[in-house]
């Protein structure tokens, strides 16, 4: 199997995981906004680097997860579902191995549905509930 076929698997895979990781938050009763589509793009570390610097000149350390979340009103066809946001993972980072990935996952889901680490207790309740979603995710 090519490359870019087991890219294509991987990040399917990956995009249904992000839509539970999504629930669970929501099930949690800690995230705001509602599960939607979670597209999910594996990159390279030159790729992950170049995005970084173009969206996020003043974020500090690896570029290992960056998520962005879709604009409100952003046009698309009436039958396309409304998207919650996009995650790019850095393969080169994680080997594309899925347990280096899925926290990474998780984390960039988080901060789709709005949580944030700038703050200590952000980073707080933000850790204790990724704590929580991977011990679920490692039970299923």
């Amino acid at each position: 199997m090519e490359k870019g076929q087991k890219d294509n698997i991987l990040r399917k895979k990956l995009e249904r995981l992000a839509s539970k990781m999504a629930k669970m938050a929501l099930v949690a009763g800690r995230a705001r906004g509602k599960a939607r589509i979670i597209d999910i793009f594996l990159l390279d570390d030159a790729e992950m680097k170049r995005l970084k610097k173009r969206f996020l000149p003043r974020e500090k350390g690896p570029a290992n997860v960056l998520s962005f979340s879709e604009p409100k009103g952003w046009p698309r066809p009436k039958e396309e579902p409304e998207k919650l946001g996009e995650v790019y993972l850095n393969t080169d980072l994680t080997g594309s191995k899925m347990d280096k990935l899925i926290p990474l996952l998780l984390h960039g889901v988080l901060h789709l549905l709005g949580y944030d680490h700038k703050k200590k207790n952000d980073r707080i309740k933000m850790e204790k509930l990724e704590k929580e979603i991977m011990k679920q995710i490692s039970n299923v």
